[in-house]
């Protein structure tokens, strides 16, 4: 009876904390689960502090594994969300764009579950849409947000398409409109920065998509590089537009041996190749890479490249060029998406 009344009585001294301690201490919190556990410690303060917390910083990535499963990489925890998906054709700002049936292009938030609906792709000239019937699962490559939907009212999106054209649109349009490139080349990776798209082609160009204005402008570089059949991902890190060169063993191609990083050098328009990430780790795949600051996150490690592809998970650092499998990924469930996919989960 003590034990319950002490019991009691420590819920009713947490209960009783002052309102603005109570959020003082919530906005400390810089992980989502943290704070939803902190909601969960009693009434009170679960009905004081808003479901969807607006000053976290950006999270670590989960990694979607299937339709249902994400492995959270902080608590090493998998986590099972039933979500209505089709095709995924990209990961921004913790939200998945979903190719549903054939045009019909969705924007889902798999931790709030909230869904957007984007223009059809049908509404895209004829001369480009016409290939959409018989070649659809190429037609659409890649699809990356400008900034999170649930944060900004006016987000763009831009596409890869058939892969030579980009097209774009934004919340309040009812149509996708083409970006005229008046030459002619096949783009293979696109990341935003500031408002700005970038697509890199193959040859290693640089087009830079400005939807504000509606135009792109072609960098050229000065060296150029061949990356039709090269396995290459585009990220930025910092200020700094990285690609990133995954190499294949030869005896088995499903597994990779090691990486290499370039970075673009805009005072001569040249790609350098860079042998350190400093502090930053990158978060490499199919449909999202991402970069962070290791030191924001316990347990992570600098100057490492984290890459998914298809059963090949694993961790490869910088420092002495070494690859090692990710020894948490978990491997007895349902992997049916095929290729895993990071996302950065947001709860706004």
């Amino acid at each position: 009876m003590m034990n319950s009344r002490t019991n009691e009585g420590k819920r009713m001294g947490v209960a009783e904390l002052p309102q603005e301690i109570i959020e003082l201490i919530s906005k400390r919190l810089t992980i989502y689960s943290d704070y939803l556990r902190f909601r969960c410690v009693c009434r009170t303060w679960n009905s004081s502090l808003p479901k969807t917390p607006l000053h976290l910083p950006p999270q670590l990535p989960w990694l979607m594994l299937s339709h249902n499963s994400f492995f959270d990489l902080t608590a090493n925890k998998l986590h099972l969300l039933n979500l209505p998906l089709s095709r995924i054709c990209g990961s921004s700002f913790g939200w998945l764009v979903i190719l549903h049936q054939i045009s019909e292009i969705r924007l889902l938030n798999p931790i709030t579950q909230v869904t957007l609906s984007l223009p059809s792709l049908y509404t895209l000239p004829e001369l480009v849409r016409k290939h959409l019937d018989h070649n659809n699962n190429r037609f659409l490559n890649k699809v990356v947000l400008s900034s999170s939907p649930s944060r900004s009212d006016d987000f763009a999106a831009l596409a890869i398409l058939n892969p030579s054209e980009l097209a774009f649109c934004k919340k309040s349009y009812d149509s996708w409109f083409l970006f005229s490139v008046n030459e002619n080349h096949l783009w293979m990776d696109v990341v935003s920065k500031n408002g700005l798209f970038y697509a890199v082609s193959s040859e290693g160009m640089i087009a830079v998509c400005d939807v504000e204005g509606s135009k792109v402008s072609i960098i050229k570089t000065t060296d150029s590089i061949n990356l039709w059949n090269a396995i290459y991902y585009a990220v930025f890190s910092g200020e700094d537009m990285l690609l990133v060169y995954r190499y294949l063993l030869k005896k088995n191609v499903s597994q990779t041996e090691r990486f290499r990083i370039l970075k673009m050098n805009w005072n001569v328009l040249k790609w350098e190749e860079i042998h350190s990430l400093g502090e930053n780790m990158l978060f490499v795949g199919q449909k999202s890479c991402v970069s962070f600051s290791a030191a924001d996150f316990v347990g992570c490690r600098r100057n490492c490249i984290y890459s998914v592809r298809k059963d090949d998970i694993s961790i490869f650092s910088l420092s002495n060029n070494s690859i090692e499998l990710w020894p948490h990924y978990p491997l007895n469930i349902d992997r049916s998406l095929g290729c895993p996919i990071w996302i950065t989960p947001n709860p706004g």
